[in-house]
């Protein structure tokens, strides 16, 4: 059987232009997808925050899957430092979990100084604002928290 030459090389030029195709495709794809949490500058309180509160973390629940998933974490309010509208004694905080979406995981049983901002049915927070657990606060941070 005989191809002729000019065929032969439509075909090749047809298999590198899907390759190129593809390569692009995937390149595109991965650079979409590709999130990362960059903050600007370690907060040592919640002033850039609509409130901040030292709370008991009582539980928490998990929606979504890896790597995008986040957690409804139930809080028991201790005291409040920062408030723009009332909150109640108990509340739910929800954020992602992964590092790359400024994810925070808060262990529950555990006492935290929560600083964030108002969602429309949960309050919210992530690893760029002022999120850390209460025994780790550093000293030099405690003076600029106020009632610690």
């Amino acid at each position: 059987m005989y191809i002729r030459q000019d065929r032969c090389r439509d075909i090749e030029n047809t298999h590198d232009t899907m390759k190129c195709l593809i390569s692009v495709s995937l390149v595109l794809f991965c650079a979409g997808y590709a999130k990362s949490c960059r903050c600007d500058g370690v907060p040592t309180n919640g002033c850039r925050s609509e409130y901040s509160i030292l709370g008991l973390v009582l539980g928490s629940r998990s929606l979504g899957t890896p790597p995008n998933d986040e957690r409804i974490y139930t809080v028991w309010v201790r005291r409040i430092y920062k408030e723009q509208r009332p909150i109640s004694a108990i509340i739910r905080v929800r954020w992602y979990v992964g590092g790359h979406l400024c994810g925070i995981s808060l262990r529950p049983g555990e006492l935290y100084v929560i600083s964030g901002n108002y969602g429309d049915r949960f309050f919210t927070t992530n690893s760029c604002l002022y999120t850390r657990p209460y025994n780790g606060i550093p000293p030099t941070d405690c003076s600029n928290i106020p009632f610690i």
